[in-house]
């Protein structure tokens, strides 16, 4: 049974503490939120309140979920390892470099577990992609692609959308093509909001492997999908549907048909909540690793770069 608590019970944090509420394994000791209406929260999943989150570590917890604001991820995360607690942390891991190395570092040395909360891994449309790529069911993976669209919510004010969505695509396509990207090219649009709101990212993969990923706050409606090229069959993917659609050969020459392929649809925040806390109680490494937020943080700050010197950066 693992004592657990969740920081910052906003748009993410709040399915956290219903999602540990609901596990066997875990007993919610309570959320920390600025907000004093989020006692109510606390409140209806049986946990406690508390306005400061030092009062929560002070419960010696053995996981802690950090859902506030990017920019504060460094500062709660290195609180919360020095309370002996490990960590599922949103994503990106920090909003700079420097920090997540520091963080990776501190965890290591005392012994904790850091999971980021790369959630897409856990979608179980994407799970099975995975699965066919790896068995060899589309041949060979050539590029895969990705779009990311819908409407700007007005929560993130602290970056743009590179850092805010395009982080969960670079991690996405990163993972299902089971490398890491060379060079990055990107070029973006800001409209409605202080950082860039459009985004349309080229990564370069080794063995001239590509990704192309679009994102946007500025479309009417959202969508989430998955293009998988591959030598012997094509992919769609709908993230938000959880659906798989395979277009294979066609003896005729003619058009493929599209045949969809079955998907055990499940929700992915608790599919990656099971699996860290699986990792954290069999001493485990967890599928979304603080190394790998770290990479896609990397890949996303390069890709800034690109946008602002409009030249494609070599991401080493």
């Amino acid at each position: 049974m693992l004592k657990v608590g969740v920081i910052g019970a906003g748009s993410m944090g709040r399915h956290h503490v219903r999602v540990f509420s609901e596990l066997e394994n875990c007993q919610l000791i309570g959320l920390s939120d600025p907000n004093p209406e989020k006692a109510a929260l606390a409140e209806q999943y049986g946990a406690q309140y508390f306005g400061d989150h030092r009062a929560l570590l002070a419960q010696g917890l053995d996981l802690v979920t950090i859902a506030a604001p990017t920019s504060q991820h460094y500062a709660l995360a290195t609180e919360a390892i020095d309370s002996g607690a490990n960590l599922l942390v949103e994503k990106p891991i920090t909003d700079n470099l420097d920090s997540a190395a520091q963080l990776i570092a501190q965890a290591k040395s005392a012994g904790k577990t850091i999971a980021v909360g790369h959630i897409e891994r856990f979608n179980p449309a994407v799970s099975e992609l995975k699965s066919l790529i790896d068995a060899g069911e589309l041949g060979e993976v050539l590029t895969v692609n990705a779009m990311r669209v819908g409407p700007y919510h007005g929560r993130i004010l602290d970056t743009g959308i590179i850092l805010d969505l395009g982080t969960h695509d670079v991690d996405l396509t990163s993972y299902l093509l089971d490398a890491r990207a060379e060079t990055v090219y990107a070029a973006a649009i800001q409209r409605q909001h202080n950082h860039e709101d459009h985004a349309v990212i080229q990564l370069q993969f080794p063995g001239s492997k590509t990704s192309v990923i679009e994102t946007s706050w500025l479309a009417p409606y959202r969508s989430r999908n998955v293009f998988v090229f591959g030598t012997k069959r094509f992919a769609f993917c709908d993230l938000m549907e959880q659906s798989i659609l395979i277009y294979g050969e066609n003896p005729n020459n003619g058009s493929p048909i599209p045949a969809p392929h079955e998907v055990v649809k499940g929700e992915p925040l608790r599919r990656e909540v099971e699996n860290v806390v699986d990792a954290v109680t069999n001493g485990q490494e967890p599928l979304a690793t603080a190394e790998d937020s770290m990479y896609a943080l990397k890949v996303c700050l390069a890709a800034v770069n690109s946008t602002e010197t409009n030249s494609a950066v070599n991401i080493g």
